[in-house]
């Protein structure tokens, strides 16, 4: 592969991951079934027939594409044409000449629906795991990939275990989709804050004790300006947990916040509040609890956030002197970081090129595509440690990146139609929290009472 391709993905190739994640994975706004009728419940596991499985005329298992062919591609995210060239397609075409590469996008106004319904070819669909299973089952073109895994001798195995658990727990046993790229939560410290105060910065493996006792030598004035030791991406706290706590009981189909590792899950976003310095910093902000943008603005510390470092202008800054570590632990459960939040490679069942796609896929899990990939800032789905420890070193050279890998993913939570709502069941409570005006044990009784009355009346 040229490395002229692979730089083009530097600045842009997270774009892909932070568009999946702010568009459909972290909102979880899924996609109306394509038929019109209401979804199924819970994940819809509901198999396509299967179409046939190779219309390229190629007869032998080869990873090669001899025929010229052109392959669709709807990105679930709704990223530009730029955005997947630069992520991926670039690099298909220079490995694949005989491949066409034709995109077919989506938009608020024109959805995954609206292309099914009229009868466009679609053979591969790329979505974070947060819109995958609102969007493939719901719109009834899951597709399982067994066979063509096993007929072109494509090696799951080299892939992080959880990513490849995480599909089949939500596909029934079934594999819907292949991870090609993946992000996860860290936390991020401002470098000149910490030289400021003299404050030795955070390292890799702490607990969130620990982390409650650096965040909050932060929470002060300092030299007429105001400062928090630790702001958070609530969203993303919750969504990604350390427990892998789901937020639908798959047996029961019922909101899971009667679990009491709910609790702690929920103390990170509350307790750094218990500060006066930093009820003092809320009260200038109209009591909102400290953001993303109290760090870019210099005024957190530090940010507990999902990777968006790559490609994102607050940190290309040149006043802005960033550095990272890995996502704080429990006590209970040590060692263990956040879920992984990998983008899939999904086949469609009516998809017209399924053995070129096949293809395609094997090759963007390679050592090849992720080695150069992570050199540029996507974080791998392998678990080697070679490809791994490249990790964003042709653009962020002397950056604790490896900070990514440093503990083992969280199992990834059971998906289902209902997540949305019943995530807002709880996240509507943090700043009462944070001020003290309702306690854990008031706010996740009623989050359940209300989540299990959304998940009711959707199934109506």
């Amino acid at each position: 592969m040229k490395k002229t391709h692979m730089k083009k993905m530097g600045l842009l190739s997270f774009v892909i991951v932070l568009v999946f994640a702010l568009l459909t994975g972290c909102t979880g706004s899924g996609s109306a079934p394509a038929d019109g009728g209401k979804a199924a419940e819970g994940n819809n596991n509901t198999k396509s027939d299967p179409a046939p499985g190779n219309s390229g005329g190629e007869a032998a298992a080869t990873d090669t594409i001899d025929e010229p062919v052109t392959i669709v591609i709807t990105n679930g995210g709704g990223s530009s044409n730029e955005q997947n060239d630069a992520t991926f397609g670039n690099a298909i075409r220079e490995k694949f000449p005989n491949v066409t590469i034709e995109y077919k996008g989506v938009t608020s106004e024109r959805r995954i629906e609206h292309l099914i319904l009229d009868g466009e070819n679609i053979d591969l669909f790329v979505q974070s795991i947060g819109g995958f299973f609102n969007t493939v089952p719901v719109n009834d073109f899951q597709y399982d990939l067994t066979e063509l895994v096993e007929k072109y001798d494509v090696d799951l195995s080299r892939i992080d275990p959880s990513m490849i658990d995480s599909m089949k727990a939500n596909a029934n046993g079934e594999l819907w989709g292949v991870p090609f790229q993946n992000t996860n939560l860290v936390i991020y410290y401002n470098k000149d804050i910490f030289d400021k105060f003299g404050v030795d910065y955070p390292t890799n493996g702490m607990t969130w004790e620990e982390m409650y006792d650096l965040a909050k030598q932060f929470n002060q004035t300092r030299d007429g300006a105001d400062y928090v030791g630790l702001a958070l991406s609530g969203h993303h706290h919750i969504k990604l947990n350390n427990f892998g706590l789901s937020y639908v009981d798959p047996e029961t189909q019922l909101s899971t916040y009667d679990d009491e590792k709910w609790k702690s899950v929920f103390d990170v976003l509350y307790t750094p509040a218990q500060d006066p310095g930093y009820r003092a910093f809320m009260a200038k902000k109209e009591n909102l609890v400290a953001d993303s943008q109290d760090f870019y603005d210099g005024k957190a510390a530090m940010l507990g956030s999902i990777q968006h470092h790559t490609g994102n202008p607050n940190f290309q800054r040149a006043d802005f002197n960033w550095d990272m570590v890995s996502y704080p632990t429990y006590k209970e459960n040590p060692g263990v970081g956040s879920q992984a939040y990998p983008t899939y490679l999904a086949i469609p069942s009516f998809a017209k090129n399924k053995d070129a796609a096949m293809k395609i896929i094997k090759y963007l899990i390679s050592d090849e595509f992720q080695m150069e990939a992570s050199k540029a800032g996507v974080m791998p789905v392998l678990s080697n440690p070679e490809v791994q420890k490249v990790y964003g070193t042709a653009e962020y050279q002397g950056k604790n990146l490896e900070a990514a890998f440093f503990n083992e993913f969280a199992p990834v939570m059971y998906k289902t139609i209902y997540d949305n709502d019943v995530e807002k069941a709880s996240t509507q409570f943090i700043t009462d929290l944070a001020l003290g005006n309702m306690d854990i044990n008031t706010a996740l009784r009623q989050a359940k009472e209300q989540g299990d009355k959304k998940i009711a009346e959707k199934k109506q």
